[in-house]
């Protein structure tokens, strides 16, 4: 009966200071790496992440267009998986959010996932991005 009590006691602490136990759920969920990543152009930017699973990743962020209209192109890449270019579109002054899921059914999946933004017909700066980390590149 005491132990029931303590137990009871010790889960109301910690819902009562804000803390939520770790579930298994949580912790499945940090077994998938995830990278940021930022592709700055004036005032124009894509920022988001990568979500690394097995044999897929998933882009989500927002492209914010301010001057002109903006294009943000997404590709995944690996030795047996190249998904081409995906793109998403801004109009001046708009925030797009985007989500862009790519499959590679192998072992593995992408070893690389480029993200470009672009200006019209110019390009304006790239992030590759790996499981460990994403590089600006321009």
């Amino acid at each position: 009966m005491r132990k029931t009590i303590a137990a009871t006691l010790g889960a109301a602490a910690v819902m009562a200071a804000g803390l939520m136990p770790i579930s298994a759920t949580t912790a499945a969920a940090a077994d998938y790496p995830v990278t940021e990543f930022r592709v700055p152009y004036g005032a124009s930017v894509i920022t988001g992440s990568v979500t690394w699973h097995n044999r897929d990743v998933v882009i989500t962020g927002e492209l914010r267009a301010r001057s002109s209209t903006k294009q943000a192109r997404f590709r995944g890449l690996a030795e047996h998986c190249d998904t081409g270019i995906d793109t998403r579109t801004a109009q001046a002054g708009e925030n797009r959010p985007f989500r862009v899921p790519f499959d590679c059914n192998y072992p593995g999946g992408f070893t690389y996932v480029v993200v470009a933004l672009w200006d019209g017909a110019d390009h304006r700066g790239t992030a590759v991005c790996t499981r460990q980390g994403c590089t600006n590149e321009n």
